[in-house]
């Protein structure tokens, strides 16, 4: 008897046989034959969980997303917050984090957000703010409601912020720059300014 896999499992090894493929010869060069002979999937069971390769990397830039926001929300949260201070380390941690996501991860934000196609209007997913700015979001919020933070506006405030945090990326910001640790403390300090701290 044949044991077919859970459809989480197989969208999994979908997702990580196009992150593969599309790190090793990029997204142009990287066939849906391709993916789906390292996945060990027909064409037709490609289809059951993506319309097409360009559906396939916009999973993989969501996936992307929620890792790196889980990444920070984790890193901002393991800072205790017992006084004001720790509200402002909360911030620094949260920033640090998304420094070290955008390092660390580096060609596969290259290859899924600088050489991939542009997404058509209207082909994301309808809904909330980009997961990195739903974490700055609850940040603020969480902040605001222990007195720590002064922020009238918490989800504008939160997209301004995740959006300067694209110079982390060396394509956007090119080089010759700031050095990563005088843009690390810059992007502290305008992350506290945010929160109304002095």
């Amino acid at each position: 008897m044949t044991r077919t896999k859970p459809a989480e499992q197989r969208r999994a090894e979908l997702l990580a046989a196009g992150q593969a493929l599309f790190l090793a010869k990029g997204i142009a060069g990287t066939s849906l034959d391709d993916i789906t002979q390292r996945a060990g999937v027909s064409k037709g069971l490609f289809y059951l969980y993506f319309s097409s390769k360009e559906d396939l990397v916009l999973a993989l830039r969501e996936q992307f997303s929620r890792e790196l926001a889980e990444r920070m929300r984790a890193a901002a949260e393991a800072v205790p917050v017992s006084a004001k201070a720790g509200w402002a380390a909360r911030l620094d941690a949260c920033v640090q984090a998304g420094f070290e996501g955008y390092r660390d991860l580096h060609d596969l934000h290259e290859v899924l957000f600088h050489h991939a196609r542009a997404a058509p209007p209207g082909s994301g997913k309808p809904g909330g703010p980009a997961p990195v700015a739903g974490v700055i979001r609850d940040l603020l919020e969480a902040g605001i409601a222990a007195g720590a933070f002064d922020v009238p506006d918490p989800a504008s405030t939160a997209v301004l912020c995740y959006a300067s945090m694209h110079a982390f990326d060396e394509d956007f910001r090119g080089r010759p720059g700031p050095g990563d640790a005088g843009l690390i403390r810059a992007a502290q300090h305008l992350f506290r300014r945010a929160a109304g701290l002095t």
